[in-house]
């Protein structure tokens, strides 16, 4: 090889090469995620407002500050994005819920088990645009009739069998009223959606850890056995007694 030759052959194996460096592929990646990030708050503010049906791709993209073709970009329709945003939400939720859900492998009361459901109810409060769009389907949220996805189903059926999980210990344990599993949990989440349906019907203006005793004295009194529920409500049933709201504290507190 000639001296010339051998100083190409040099300069090109010492020429940086073209293709996007991994730190800049990382940072894109970030960068993407934080647009579409913005994108679903956007997007979860106004189907919350306007309902899917009256909600328009271009409402979006206006109030996102992109325009209509970089959101197409993202997102192929409206009904992508729609189902997007419902299935981060619901994986978000889901996992308020495993955060506590070690309770399961040694459950000894039913303090515990409220102390799981207040993760649950707690998320859907600090996110009223998330249940908000819930709500307006109309439907119980357990039910096919809602048209979930597949991905949302299998959810929706992991939560299920957690209370089912629920359920069935109570029953055996002598705390629980005896019925059907499957038919508990969704009179559950059935009682539950009431409950945040008139929360949001009445302006969302009761506190949130207010809301949240209100669901779990709701819990207590419909699947409790009688003598059990006597021992953790308040002499006029109305409300969670104090022993009860300390105990379910101090679960937190030993978590």
């Amino acid at each position: 090889m000639s001296t010339s030759q051998s100083r190409k052959a040099s300069d090109k194996a010492l020429k940086p090469s073209r293709g996007r460096r991994p730190q800049s592929r990382d940072l894109r990646a970030a960068k993407d995620a934080l647009y579409r990030e913005h994108i679903l708050d956007v997007a979860e503010s106004i189907f919350a407002e306007q309902g899917y049906e009256n909600t328009k791709m271009k409402d979006i993209a206006s109030a996102a500050g992109i325009s209509l073709g970089t959101l197409y970009q993202s997102y192929p329709g409206k009904l992508e994005l729609y189902r997007g945003l419902l299935i981060v939400r619901d994986n978000e939720m889901m996992n308020s819920a495993l955060g506590r859900a070690q309770v399961l492998q040694g459950l000894e009361s039913v303090e515990q088990i409220l102390w799981m459901m207040q993760a649950h109810v707690l998320y859907l409060l600090e996110h009223p645009d998330y249940l908000r769009i819930q709500l307006q389907q109309g439907y119980a949220w357990y039910h096919s009739a809602a048209r979930p996805s597949s991905d949302e189903q299998q959810l929706w059926e992991r939560g299920l069998a957690m209370m089912e999980q629920v359920f069935n210990w109570g029953t055996n344990q002598g705390l629980f009223v005896p019925g059907v599993p499957a038919d508990q949990s969704k009179l559950l989440m059935a009682q539950q959606q009431t409950r945040l349906a008139n929360w949001v019907s009445d302006g969302m203006q009761e506190a949130h850890d207010d809301v949240v005793m209100r669901v779990l004295a709701d819990f207590v009194r419909q699947f409790c056995r009688p003598q059990v529920a006597a021992s953790m409500m308040a002499e006029d049933g109305g409300a969670l007694n104090a022993a009860t709201i300390d105990k379910i504290r101090q679960v937190g507190a030993g978590a």
